[in-house]
């Protein structure tokens, strides 16, 4: 199918920041005296705000999350930004998008915008976006961001717009903002079996060099 709006995730999509993430985490466990959670509940603390996952997996009193966010912000803004890399094959992706014309890319993630912005900056990727769309501290869910991304770009058509994420936040809010979705299983949201069931999809790409074929399909 053809597609002119290319709307990306970030974290685990764009760049493994996994790395970051988790050795984020571990420090604010240290810092603020708690308990360590399990490595297989610490990599589902990419994606999914912040808050959500110190409330679910650290078993935080509200205010306490807070506390947490903002000693993780402290650490990842200045150290954990540089713990991550690009996938192979997204400055191809992104070049090719951006000499196509009629054609688009953006972001939506729900990771926070101070993060989200620090994240792509490191890597020089801003630039090859029309339109970015972030978390905030009232956590948009993300078909609020996608469909923000739609209304900064005047996009009108949905059916010729596709989302492409590694969680179920990316294929549940692309099916409620009524675009496309291609699951990016060499993520971390996609790793358990069934994960992706009852989430309708047009591809999946189980590594990056997937994903370059598919939006090179796509634009012809």
């Amino acid at each position: 199918m053809s597609y002119r709006l290319f709307i990306f995730d970030l974290d685990g999509t764009l760049v493994d920041t996994s790395p970051g993430i988790m050795a984020t985490v571990r420090h604010v466990e240290k810092v603020m005296g708690m308990e360590p959670i399990p490595d297989s509940d610490l990599r589902k603390f990419i994606g999914p705000p912040l808050e959500d996952s110190f409330l679910r997996y650290h078993h935080a009193a509200p205010e306490r999350a807070k506390e947490m966010v903002s000693c993780y912000r402290e650490r990842y803004g200045t150290i954990g930004v540089g713990e991550a890399a690009v996938y192979p094959g997204i400055p191809e992706i992104l070049d090719l998008i951006r000499n196509t014309p009629g054609a688009y890319a953006a972001v939506a993630t729900l990771k926070h915008h101070t993060m989200a912005e620090k994240s792509l900056a490191q890597f020089d990727l801003t630039r090859w976006f029309d339109a970015i769309a972030a978390g905030t501290d009232e956590h948009p869910s993300k078909a609020a961001l996608i469909r923000q991304v739609m209304e900064q770009l005047r996009w009108t058509d949905p059916a010729t717009a596709v989302m492409m994420g590694d969680s179920r936040y990316d294929g549940e809010g692309a099916l409620e903002a009524g675009v496309d979705f291609v699951p990016l299983t060499y993520g971390f949201g996609f790793s358990e079996p069934g994960s992706l069931v009852g989430l309708p999809t047009v591809f999946t790409a189980e590594k990056p060099e997937d994903l370059v074929q598919f939006v090179k399909e796509a634009l012809c």
